[in-house]
């Protein structure tokens, strides 16, 4: 079953002269295996929407269901990993391995079983099992989202939720994530990923939601997102856009600098091909 989302709205102080409207009218269904991009500018109400995939925040009106369970219940938190944008604000324990283990302990599984899904997750995240003495607090602010997700994955969960996880990684560590992320989709667990790195996400994504105002101004696939002109977009994608707006005959909707490559060559080789016959007349 899918998480669902029925006329959802949310509001930050409510009845106070402070009220404000973050999420207005929500209707998503995101289905297991999916990978899924929540785009939107700064205040849209893209963490708001994450925060009530796992109860963290309750619905002011409509339901919340994650496969047909209320958010609230112990079993719909089991299914639903989160990795918080600033990774600091979820870590407690003294220890990276009590911090990954701590999911798989709480939620009663055995200490060789936890032992087992820490090391996993540790190897997921591509980090060195000498850090799991370490204090989480003493690591790298990358180091530290590694540490973060691997907690998350511990528990194997169904829905994977994420605000903004390549953010304050190097190249390296982004070109990993991304690949963790892949892996984790490809092996049943549906990906929820709040971003604004659409460069290294957009290739990965099936549905995109895009919130404007605290309401979906689109949601579908990446092409049909492509072909309604909707912002933000690939830094790719952008650069076409701008070679066709200025005369080049290129289809703008691609989101990849291989694609994108290809596309130039192909428009190259027509423009060869209608020179040489042009010149030959």
């Amino acid at each position: 079953m899918p998480i669902i989302l029925e006329n959802v709205s949310f509001s930050y102080s409510k009845k106070t002269p402070l009220e404000t409207s973050a999420l207005r009218n929500i209707n998503l269904r995101i289905e297991k295996g999916e990978f899924v991009g929540i785009l939107g500018e700064k205040g849209a109400g893209k963490s708001t929407l994450l925060k009530l995939f796992n109860g963290l925040l309750n619905p002011e009106t409509g339901t919340v269901r994650v496969d047909g369970l209320n958010t609230s219940s112990r079993e719909a938190k089991r299914r639903i990993g989160m990795v918080f944008q600033q990774a600091a604000d979820q870590l407690f324990c003294r220890t990276v391995y009590d911090e990954i283990a701590f999911g798989p302990l709480n939620f009663g599984y055995s200490r060789k079983e936890a032992e087992e899904r820490v090391l996993e997750a540790l190897e997921a995240v591509y980090l060195d099992q000498t850090m799991l003495h370490r204090n989480p607090f003493s690591l790298s602010g990358g180091e530290m989202q590694r540490v973060a997700l691997a907690s998350a994955l511990a528990l194997r969960p169904d829905y994977l939720v994420l605000d903004e996880p390549i953010t304050g990684l190097d190249p390296v560590g982004k070109k990993e994530i991304l690949e963790t992320l892949k892996k984790v989709k490809d092996e049943g667990t549906a990906v929820i990923a709040v971003t604004h790195n659409l460069k290294g996400f957009f290739p990965l994504l099936e549905k995109i939601v895009l919130i404007r105002e605290g309401k979906i101004a689109f949601q579908g696939t990446k092409e049909d997102y492509l072909k309604t002109g909707c912002v933000p977009l690939p830094p790719i994608t952008s650069l076409m856009r701008e070679l066709k707006e200025r005369g080049l005959p290129v289809n703008p909707a691609v989101f990849t600098v291989e694609d994108a490559l290809q596309e130039i060559l192909r428009v190259r080789s027509v423009i060869e091909k209608e020179s040489t016959s042009n010149t030959g007349k």
